[in-house]
């Protein structure tokens, strides 16, 4: 397990998964100073622990920066940025001792084999119908999936997302990510009915 001491971290009320790409818009001076960092490649990657009315899930996303846009004559500016990893928070220093950093750091423990995650049973059979209506609409695709992968194309919401990689990571049946497969087919089933010309009641 890979653990690191003082590592950048943005606490966000979003939950982006490995290779997914966010756009951000980066206002306040401490942030502003992480990003700065980022762009001068001083940092490499920061962290962003989910955060919900300010209260931190313990799970996060590692970040790289992908873009960054012209800061403003107040020093904001937009960035564009891709998710590579997920982690574990084993403690928050929400101001850190070495000056120069202002934003908050912490100790990570990144998450093991999370990119083997998988789906079986009734979620499996849910997102192989839904890759058999997809053939219909659009290009095919492969009929096997990780659970990163559908939550990149699901895109929920972060605490939804914060739900099921704490029941993974932990060992437990990801009932919310079941429930989001069957909703996201029942809807897709509708779809191609009315563009069939046949309206559900």
């Amino acid at each position: 397990m890979s653990h690191y001491d003082a590592f950048p971290l943005f606490p966000l009320s979003i939950f982006p998964v490995p290779g997914q790409q966010s756009g951000l818009h980066v206002f306040e001076p401490r942030y502003r100073r992480l990003f700065d960092q980022l762009e001068a490649m001083e940092i490499l990657e920061f962290g962003i622990p989910f955060s919900l009315n300010g209260k931190l899930s313990g799970f996060g996303s590692v970040a790289r920066l992908l873009a960054s846009g012209e800061p403003d004559s107040e020093g904001r500016r937009d960035v564009m940025i891709q998710t590579t990893d997920l982690f574990r928070l084993k403690a928050f220093y929400p101001h850190s001792a070495e000056a120069s950093f202002q934003y908050p750091t912490g100790s990570i423990e990144r998450i093991q084999g999370w990119n083997s995650w998988g789906i079986q049973g009734e979620a499996f059979d849910d997102w192989t119908q839904m890759q058999t209506l997809q053939k219909r609409t659009s290009e095919p695709r492969e009929n096997n999936a990780s659970v990163v992968e559908i939550l990149n194309e699901l895109r929920p919401e972060g605490a939804q997302v914060n739900q099921i990689i704490s029941d993974l990571e932990l060992g437990r049946r990801p009932k919310r990510l079941f429930e989001m497969l069957r909703f996201a087919r029942l809807v897709m089933e509708q779809e191609v009915q009315i563009k069939s010309g046949y309206f559900p009641n």
